[in-house]
């Protein structure tokens, strides 16, 4: 029998189809409801502090005591933000003042070495000859193939044995410029780097990984590279991790693909002249920004040697060129692609993507295309260029900014207890003295380490106060009310009628019986019937459905 002609009644696999659908309707709510504690509680409105105030209270104190009011709520979610997270390594990483400066340290042998890897490239006239455009392509990607090399630690040898080995398979020849990788796409926030490196240094051909920021809206959930020979079998590697666990949490891990293009062609309107002029300023006015801020150069004594090419006004491809492979070596910067790509050295692809131009030939683009171009590359382009201003001292202090001095002073009045007239306690050793002071001497000489983490957390703090850009929960939309289900009524009891004084009821309007505004439907109700099973009876037709 088609299943269209089974009444609706009688149909167990759209009444199993239903119940299904019921219970997942709850369960979602449920998630959602958990999700909800990972927000921020929802700051009042204007309105609603309106409401909690003396009805005397004039404008201008309202508008001032709700200021003060959205201050102390910031405040409140910032010094909870951190005490929550300030465990998590992705935290330590970004302001714990030790962990902070080791990892500032890195970054820079890193871009020291970038820099020493494009000096070498100039110096061997590596760059020679090769222009930034699509008909180049094979050039470029072996001119990638040579930075990729030289940041593994390989010489110019290595180059000569990969440029002549180029035809050979994977198997038989160790290719130092390509590896393979392993991605974990979701990996909870407690993890660390050094429990997922004892993992992986169990498999051979292990290499490096690299941890992505944390991801605000997904519970501070990291993204994890799990970078390796380009000859280790990581298939094998995968299923091993598979079977893996960190703790009670899962990898999950997945083969990572080779990039299908490393050469990718921009918009037509980056060949114009006036936009190779425009390029070359920017690029003069990033390089001198990035510098500054790395260490590497400055403008006064220490300036590069790269801008000394730089003419005014001039729109030589060569120039730019220089410059682009300049910010794209040492930076990680793709100015044609207007992005950066963060923690390229930890990646997989050390210098896996380069964005180039068109060919010139073909017809040049209209006054409005090159327009267009022009407004999207100063728009992406102000990020990088954008000064970091610091947070006025006034609004630090209101957001909690913590003075060393006096968190020293909470710590030795909790460290200390007045027992009796002139009997005082140190909480810490045990010890009695006569008089505060003696107490206070007494922490500084056997317990200067907790005056020293006392001063540790005070910067740790500071430092995350300070961060224009700190992370911080999303703010939660509320949910939206849910209406009550209605009780369940027992079924009207049948009462038979005397037929002998029945009138039928008086035939009303449509009108009448339905209303002016049509039918409403205020509610619906859950069936209270119970599933009945007919799948024994021969005429009615089984159907499977995945859900």
């Amino acid at each position: 029998m088609n299943r269209d002609k089974i009444p609706r009644a009688y149909d167990l696999n759209a009444r199993r189809e239903r119940e299904f659908k019921r219970q997942r309707s709850g369960r979602d709510e449920l998630y959602r409801r958990e999700d909800y504690d990972n927000f921020q509680p929802v700051m009042m409105t204007f309105k609603a502090f309106l409401s909690t105030q003396d009805d005397s209270i004039t404008d201008e104190e309202a508008l001032q005591k709700y200021g003060e009011y959205k201050l102390e709520f910031q405040r409140q979610q910032l010094n909870e933000f951190f005490v929550t997270h300030k465990e998590d390594e992705w935290f330590k990483m970004k302001y714990h003042p030790t962990m902070k400066e080791q990892r500032l340290t890195e970054m820079k042998e890193m871009l020291q070495k970038r820099l020493h890897v494009f000096t070498t490239l100039v110096n061997d006239e590596f760059m020679n000859d090769v222009a930034l455009d699509e008909t180049n392509q094979d050039k470029l990607i072996e001119l990638m193939d040579k930075i990729v090399v030289l940041l593994e630690g390989g010489s110019e040898e290595d180059i000569e044995e990969m440029i002549a080995n180029k035809n050979n398979s994977e198997e038989t020849k160790k290719q130092i410029h390509k590896t393979t990788s392993i991605f974990l796409s979701n990996l909870h926030p407690s993890i660390t780097k050094l429990e997922i490196e004892t993992i992986a240094k169990k498999f051979p051909g292990y290499m490096r990984l690299a941890l992505s920021e944390p991801d605000q809206n997904n519970k501070f959930a990291r993204k994890c590279w799990l970078t390796f020979e380009r000859n280790a079998k990581i298939r094998e590697i995968c299923f091993g991790l598979n079977n893996m666990k960190i703790r009670e949490h899962d990898l999950k891990p997945v083969v990572n693909k080779d990039l299908s293009k490393r050469i990718r062609i921009v918009d037509k309107p980056s060949t114009d002249s006036k936009v190779a002029e425009l390029s070359i300023t920017t690029c003069e006015k990033l390089i001198k920004v990035l510098d500054k801020k790395a260490g590497l150069f400055d403008e006064d004594e220490n300036k590069n040697p790269l801008l000394d090419h730089i003419v005014e006004g001039s729109s030589d491809t060569k120039v730019l060129d220089r410059l682009i492979l300049y910010l794209r070596i040492v930076f990680s910067l793709d100015f044609y692609n207007k992005n950066e790509y963060p923690f390229e050295d930890e990646m997989p692809n050390r210098c896996g993507l380069l964005h180039v131009r068109p060919s010139a030939d073909g017809d040049e683009s209209s006054e409005k295309e090159i327009a267009e171009y022009v407004q999207k590359m100063e728009d992406k382009m102000s990020v990088f260029l954008k000064e970091k201003v610091e947070i006025k001292a006034e609004l630090l202090s209101k957001l909690g900014l913590r003075n060393e001095n006096d968190e020293i002073e909470k710590f030795m009045s909790v460290s200390m207890q007045e027992i009796e007239s002139d009997k005082w306690l140190c909480i810490l050793s045990q010890k009695k003295f006569k008089a505060p002071q003696f107490v206070r001497k007494h922490i500084e000489n056997k317990f200067g380490e907790k005056i020293d983490d006392v001063k540790m957390e005070v910067e740790f703090f500071n430092n995350y106060i300070m961060d224009e850009n700190r992370p911080k929960l999303p703010v939660a939309t509320p949910m939206p009310m849910k209406r009550p289900h209605p009780e369940k009524r027992p079924a009207p009891r049948y009462v038979e009628q005397d037929m002998r004084n029945y009138e039928p009821p008086a035939k009303k309007s449509i009108k009448d019986r339905l209303g002016v505004g049509g039918v409403k439907v205020t509610y619906s109700a859950p069936d209270p019937r119970d599933i009945i099973d007919y799948s024994d009876v021969d005429s009615f037709a089984n159907f499977d459905y995945d859900f």
